[in-house]
């Protein structure tokens, strides 16, 4: 029983002796999120919105095909990622390589201007992307939503095999870089990138310039339009321009 006690002993005093030392050592510890003090990097960044206009024309949601231009870079200015910085990239909000960007990007306005830092960058899933962007190290995004690719849902849904003008699947750091929706040569199914919007002379079924309803009959809506009677032969006239 004295054995025992007395290991039960040594342990507490290891117990707190530990406990001491790690409260020595908090205040020497250095700020930031616990994932970073032990190498794992942090998730999310420190998101900045740099601009962006006074008026928002488009909001982008996850799974939107978005338009962005964006430069990576380390804490010392060094560039691992400008691939986009000039020519823009086209992809589907939520497939981008490091964490935290789509949550950024979703629900932003087009237009939007966005500085993001990482106290340490996350470890990237691929081998490949992990060699150019070791975890742990400081860097900065910037980035911008040029515009929403509303017009791209439309050719998934008349062809989900086709890959023209988006990226067929996620960005990563290693990807080659992707130039088919600036320089393919083949034209799109949907010409306008919000199917949704009318023209300052079109007109739609439910909606029209004038603001006056016009019955669904006729004009290719499927409802044959009602045959006119004949006039009246007493109206027609005798097409002498005499009475009687």
């Amino acid at each position: 029983m004295k054995i025992i006690r007395a290991a039960a002993s040594r342990g507490a005093y290891e117990l707190s002796r530990r406990g001491f030392l790690a409260l020595a050592l908090l205040p020497l510890l250095p700020a930031g999120p616990a994932s970073a003090l032990f190498g794992f990097g942090a998730a999310e960044p420190v998101v900045e919105i740099v601009s962006k206009n006074p008026t928002c024309q488009g909001r982008a949601q996850v799974q939107d095909f978005v338009v962005i231009r964006y430069t990576g870079r380390f804490a010392d200015g060094r560039v691992f990622d400008d691939r986009y910085a000039e020519r823009p990239l086209v992809y589907q909000l939520g497939s981008f390589y490091l964490p935290g960007v789509d949550n950024a990007l979703a629900g932003a306005c087009v237009g939007t201007k966005l500085h993001m830092q990482w106290p340490a960058s996350p470890a990237l899933a691929r081998a490949e992307d992990a060699a150019l962007l070791p975890p742990g190290s400081p860097i900065e995004l910037d980035v911008e939503l040029v515009t929403i690719k509303y017009s791209l849902f439309g050719e998934t849904m008349r062809d989900p095999t086709d890959d023209f003008f988006f990226t067929p699947g996620p960005v990563t750091l290693t990807s080659a870089y992707d130039k088919r929706g600036h320089l393919s040569g083949r034209a799109p199914q949907v010409k306008r990138d919000n199917p949704f919007a009318l023209g300052p002379t079109e007109s739609s079924i439910i909606s029209n310039q004038d603001g006056k309803l016009k019955p669904m009959v006729g004009r290719g809506f499927g409802i044959p339009e009602a045959k006119q009677a004949d006039p009246e032969p007493e109206l027609r006239g005798s097409g002498t321009g005499k009475d009687g």
